[in-house]
């Protein structure tokens, strides 16, 4: 009878052991696999502890070309968003095209999306072109790619100041050259649109940010009123609701390092923040006709002081998101 006690416990102790390590090797397969989210068409890839991306499928509005003009805009340029899928349907917004929403799934031959404006509704599939698009979790600074758009370029000199001696064009590119410095110095990969005096298309600009899959895509800018001194500051514009607090921890960065007057975070339909897919911004760093914001952009550590405030405000956002895990 002692001899049959000691052989079960042996076997009970055999089987103990192989559990555990079932269990683990079980853990291992777990957490190699996709983690799924709330969303059903977003997941969360784990690669290591550092590191986690979120893959969503996002549809972009599409319109033949053949159908719209490049230099007026007309109804041709806009999709109706159904509420129901049909033709018949109650029409509840209009979305222009180039624009992103998230998808939600698709039924005969009509896309179902979430707008940006937080609209759900339907698009016949005709009108989408349907992508997946990658965000980093959580990432360090040097985990970052940023992608630098200095504004305009080529031709296109922008806006010019009251006595002649600043254009855009020229001042964007300093600018770009200062912050890309400042951010690589911190181990943060840098990509420029452009680094000499070149023309390229708004579509070309909002295209290389989405291949480079960029973290952050930040176009710079000086900007000009309607009439010469007529307003003044610096304003931080994005497009995209996701992109709003990045938007807001960047504009009070840069206005506590800044001496410019701060006109605050805005809403900005522009090309390349609204024909992109990945996290953008565009900042329009004073008035070129305003002589108070010009004695300031002309001062030598104006642009130190523009990648300075860029460079905190990175840090700021990296940390809160650290913070809100």
């Amino acid at each position: 009878m002692k001899k049959l006690k000691f052989t079960i416990g042996i076997l009970m102790i055999m089987l103990g052991f192989f559990g555990v390590i079932w269990q683990r090797k079980e853990q291992n397969e777990i957490q190699s696999q996709p983690v799924p989210l709330s969303n059903k068409t977003s997941f969360m890839t784990v690669a290591d502890n550092k590191s986690l991306t979120v893959s969503s499928q996002k549809v972009q509005i599409h319109v033949d070309p053949a159908l719209y003009s490049t230099t007026v805009e007309t109804e041709n340029d806009y999709v109706a968003l159904k509420k129901y899928p049909n033709s018949n349907s109650t029409t509840i917004d209009k979305l222009y095209r180039g624009e992103w929403g998230m998808y939600l799934g698709s039924q005969n031959g009509w896309i179902k999306i979430n707008t940006n404006d937080g609209n759900i509704g339907w698009v016949k599939k005709e009108n989408t072109q349907i992508t997946t698009s990658l965000r980093k979790v959580n990432p360090t600074l040097t985990q970052l790619k940023v992608v630098l758009d200095a504004g305009h370029g080529g031709i296109d000199t922008g806006a010019e100041s009251n006595d002649g001696t600043l254009i855009e064009k020229e001042l964007t590119l300093q600018t770009v050259k200062k912050i890309g410095a400042a951010l690589e110095k911190i181990g943060v990969n840098v990509v420029y649109t452009r680094t000499q005096d070149n023309y390229l298309a708004l579509d070309e600009i909002a295209e290389k940010s989405m291949r480079e899959s960029a973290d952050l895509f930040i176009s710079i800018h000086y900007d000009k009123y309607d009439y010469d001194n007529g307003m003044n500051g610096q304003t931080t514009y994005y497009y995209y609701q996701d992109d709003k607090f990045m938007a807001t921890v960047i504009n009070t960065a840069l206005a506590n390092n800044l001496t410019l007057g701060n006109n605050g975070v805005r809403q900005g339909n522009y090309f390349v923040l609204r024909q992109s897919n990945r996290p953008s911004l565009l900042l329009e760093l004073g008035y070129l006709n305003s002589d108070r914001d010009v004695a300031i952009i002309k001062q030598t550590d104006f642009q130190n002081k523009v990648a300075t405030g860029i460079v905190a405000g990175l840090r700021t956002y990296v940390n809160e998101l650290e913070a809100n895990k």
